[in-house]
């Protein structure tokens, strides 16, 4: 007989929830030093943080488990088929986003950067605003050939209505009328409408063929049209939409992040500035070119992972650490809290140490270090994603003076979704 997951008490009327809701990540750390790292949170969900019991459930997504069912579909998990074609949407997308193939685009995507950077000169603005379209149009280089104001604004329009909806955290019944999920699929028809006529425009151009170069140094429009086969609409569409979709909340609030982290260190900053301006070869490897920029954006999504909570569904029953989880049970795992957990780290955990990165010797224990999860789901594009957050850095402390007042009054916002800063002001003023 297997042993009961322990956990405080659940139900609707737990106090226990309340605690969660004035101090989420504490209050998790909190059960995990009193009942393990396997614990039950409320009825149905299961909270896990040793990496290794992590990396099992990652890995077996599609098998076991799946994403956490969507709410405004009363919570029923995807079809078979559903999971398939989503995959397919996946793999056709993948090499576009392999670092390899990246030095083709990464001009475009720096200058995009730069550009947005640049407009925000002198003007006080709140990051956790600016940052979703600021990396929207920092990603659309590597769809677009050609920029496409009308697929940006569907784009944040969709993302925006899928925010709103993780915030409300209600599950809706499929069958019941809700102005949220309404807004949801209208705005994501949107983005369908913006783009149909973009996939089914013929192949024309550079870049364009069928030939082993178009994967490497053209866009994912042009990768899909090169295709030998017709390529059904719906993958399409995962590929060219729903991969954006999903890449703008992590970079976005990890952007936020950036910004705050160059305030709040200076003589970081300053070393950023110094490698950045004598740099060669940026856009070939950043990671070679800047190799402190770059382990300074890896700490920042150390400190601050954007995804602070992720989850996913079991389909089957599974065993976790000794303890029988039954199917339909929410698995969630937390990356801020493996990423601050001394157990798991060479160095303290709670000293911000961009040096960690840079002697070529892992500083975590296996799995530890999920900024991007893992595993079948995991983010295609974690390097893209590393390489903005070090373009932004390398571009503010170099061109820019970065002002941010009052550091010690800014929060952490821990979202359904992402991790934000909250209360933070910045400005740019060109050097």
């Amino acid at each position: 007989m297997k042993e009961t997951i322990p956990g405080p008490r659940g139900g609707i009327l737990a106090r226990h929830l309340t605690a969660y809701e004035a101090d989420p990540a504490g209050f998790l750390d909190d059960c995990r030093r009193r009942y393990g790292d396997v614990f039950r949170f409320d009825t149905g969900v299961v909270v896990v943080t040793d990496p290794e019991l992590v990396t099992e459930v990652l890995a077996r997504t599609n098998r076991d488990s799946v994403p956490n069912a969507n709410p405004l579909q009363g919570g029923r998990f995807p079809t078979a088929e559903q999971t398939r074609r989503w995959m397919d949407a996946r793999q056709l997308a993948a090499p576009i986003f392999r670092s390899a193939a990246l030095p083709g685009r990464l001009p475009v995507v720096r200058a995009a950067l730069a550009a947005d950077l640049d407009a925000l000169d002198g003007a006080w603005f709140d990051p956790a605003e600016e940052c979703w379209a600021i990396c929207v149009r920092a990603l659309l280089p590597l769809y677009l050939p050609d920029e496409s104001p009308a697929l940006v604004d569907a784009v944040l329009g969709s993302f925006d209505a899928a925010r709103g909806a993780a915030e409300a955290a209600v599950r809706v019944p499929s069958w019941m009328p809700s102005r949220l999920r309404r807004r949801v699929r209208d705005a994501d028809q949107r983005v369908r409408d913006t783009l149909s006529p973009m996939l089914e425009a013929p192949a024309e151009g550079p870049g364009e063929g069928p030939d082993e170069g178009s994967a490497r140094t053209g866009t994912m429009l042009g990768h899909i049209r090169a295709q030998p086969d017709a390529v059904p609409a719906d993958i399409a569409m995962g590929a060219m939409g729903f991969t954006l979709l999903g890449a703008i909340g992590t970079m976005g609030a990890a952007w936020c992040w950036i910004l705050y982290h160059l305030a709040a260190h200076p003589d970081a900053a300053r070393r950023i500035r110094a490698e950045a301006g004598t740099a060669t070869g940026v856009d070939d490897d950043p990671a070679r070119a800047l190799p402190y920029t770059w382990a300074f954006a890896q700490e920042v999504l150390r400190v601050r992972p954007p995804a602070w909570l992720l989850g996913r569904d079991a389909v089957t029953a599974v065993t976790l650490g000794g303890f029988e989880v039954p199917a339909g049970t929410a698995v969630m795992f937390s990356p801020y809290l493996m990423h601050h957990d001394e157990r798991w780290w060479a160095d303290d955990p709670h000293r911000f140490a961009p040096e960690r990165w840079l002697d070529g010797a892992r500083p975590h224990a296996p799995g530890a270090y999920l900024p991007f999860a893992s595993g079948p789901r995991g983010c295609l594009g974690s390097h893209l994603g590393l390489a903005v957050l070090a373009l932004t850095a390398a571009h503010i402390t170099t061109r820019q003076e970065l002002d941010v007042p009052e550091l010690e009054s800014i929060t952490t916002y821990f979202g359904p979704s992402t991790l934000t800063p909250s209360g933070m002001r910045a400005r740019l003023t060109a050097r």
